[in-house]
């Protein structure tokens, strides 16, 4: 089966609250991208800011873990940018447009899936949505051992879906209003809160 993205875009991952396990997450997501670059994907991007209690942009993490893996700095972008998986979705989308990517590749955990996929549709990127294990078959050995390692486990899904389903219920209470509008707070709410 070849392969069919021309870029990647990795999603950040907070590390405020089990910063252990969120390192191997966005080693898995490393790990994937790189085997995306490696199969014909021209770059991959990470746009994540430093968050409140980081000491480090999850763009900057992101560079350095794709730097360990091989991936040419020359097809890295990172941008200090995003607090939220909204404001992702739409810089995210933009940094496509600008590219003239046709069909971009969004990496995030399993758990995260359903909401990104909702977001970025929202934000009609030309991208699909997927967690890092829909890599595997281009991965090698080192990468299908970080993304292995990074697969949530039952405790961190349930706990991970409860978090999502709380921003998905906040969300459906920003649906009246307009899109902008909606989009516009959301992503407010999510630079007081991480940033």
């Amino acid at each position: 089966m070849a392969f069919h993205f021309d870029a990647v875009l990795v999603m950040g991952k907070e590390l405020r609250r089990d910063p252990e396990r969120a390192r191997r997450e966005l080693r898995a997501r490393a790990a994937a991208a790189s085997a995306a670059v490696r199969a014909g994907a021209s770059f991959v991007a990470s746009l994540e800011a430093k968050l409140a209690g980081q000491d480090e942009s999850g763009c900057d993490l992101m560079f350095d873990l794709l730097r360990e893996l091989g991936v040419p700095e020359a097809a890295i972008v990172r941008a200090s940018l995003t607090r939220s998986t909204r404001e992702e979705a739409v810089l995210g989308t933009s940094l496509f447009e600008e590219r003239g990517v046709q069909r971009g590749l969004v990496l995030t955990a399993r758990y995260h899936v359903p909401r990104t996929r909702r977001l970025f549709r929202e934000a009609h990127a030309p991208a699909e949505v997927h967690a890092p294990e829909g890599l595997w078959r281009w991965a090698n050995e080192r990468e299908r051992a970080w993304i292995r390692e990074g697969e949530p486990d039952a405790a961190a899904m349930g706990a991970e879906g409860r978090t999502e389903a709380l921003f998905s219920l906040l969300e459906g209470a920003l649906r009246p209003l307009p899109v902008a509008l909606a989009g516009m707070i959301e992503i407010r709410a999510g630079a007081w809160l991480r940033g």
